[in-house]
């Protein structure tokens, strides 16, 4: 994958994106940043500019056989104030293995420039601010085994498995939660049973295992780690991501699953 570097917007860069966020609203605005700093404004040719956008595969292809400069984000605008990606943003960004760039806007307000993608740094494990489909519940289980003992001792995280590379799953906010027209989805438990997880019972829990727990849902909607020192980590909307006594949660925990490999489980 190579170093993985922040990702830095130059100022001039980023009122040129702002610029052009506010031109398009209420539609979603899109563009590239490249390695020297540019910005390139880009027509967004999706059905429905309000609700997403799309980039021209010729202007994508022009850009990437442009030995001048490298593309190192794709850029697009919230017209919303919606800050964490949609299923479809992450699937595009798993897609162009370059960092993606949220502007969330109103009328009046521009948020916080979201930055997410496996290129850029990892976040500390500990003590994160949660958004949805970048430093979730999710994200934190796929980091922790990312990493591994070795780095994780670094953090003073007390985890007894090697690096194991966990996929990014694409997942719009709220996806457990059901319609009297269809259910919620159960995303959590049917991609981990496709990815090397098996479930075990509740007894046999054992630090580097992995949990799920319904929260006011018929689905499991949150997960977390057994780490040593009998100990959970997990990661709440409403709070940082943290270390707590296991016990706090054993009762709310609704079913236990342990990494074993897929050519274990297909």
């Amino acid at each position: 994958m190579g170093e993985r570097k922040p990702l830095l917007i130059p100022p001039n860069a980023r009122s040129t994106i702002v610029a052009h966020a506010r031109a398009e609203y209420p539609n979603e605005s899109c563009g590239l940043l490249f390695d020297n700093g540019f910005y390139l404004p880009c027509f967004n040719y999706a059905a429905d500019p309000l609700n997403d956008f799309e980039i021209s595969s010729g202007t994508y292809s022009q850009a990437l056989l442009d030995t001048s400069r490298k593309i190192t984000a794709v850029v697009h605008s919230h017209p919303g104030l919606q800050r964490h990606p949609s299923a479809s943003d992450t699937r595009g960004q798993i897609g162009t293995a370059v960092p993606w760039v949220i502007v969330p806007l109103d009328a009046e307000n521009v948020l916080p420039f979201t930055q997410w993608g496996d290129q850029l740094p990892m976040a500390p494990i500990l003590g994160r601010q949660f958004l949805h489909g970048v430093q979730d519940c999710y994200s934190l289980i796929r980091d922790v085994y990312a990493l591994g003992r070795h780095e994780l001792a670094k953090q003073e995280i007390d985890w007894p498995l090697p690096p194991i590379d966990l996929p990014q799953f694409p997942r719009d906010d709220g996806w457990w939660i059901g319609t009297k027209d269809k259910p919620g989805e159960n995303l959590y438990v049917n991609n981990s049973l496709k990815t090397g997880f098996i479930q075990i019972a509740n007894t046999e829990a054992r630090p580097g295992d992995m949990f799920y727990i319904k929260i006011k849902s018929e689905q499991a909607n949150h997960g977390g780690l057994l780490i040593g020192g009998g100990l959970i980590l997990h990661h709440l909307p409403t709070r940082l991501s943290r270390r707590e006594p296991s016990g706090m949660w054993v009762r709310s925990i609704d079913r236990w699953m342990r990494y074993v490999g897929p050519e274990k489980t297909n």
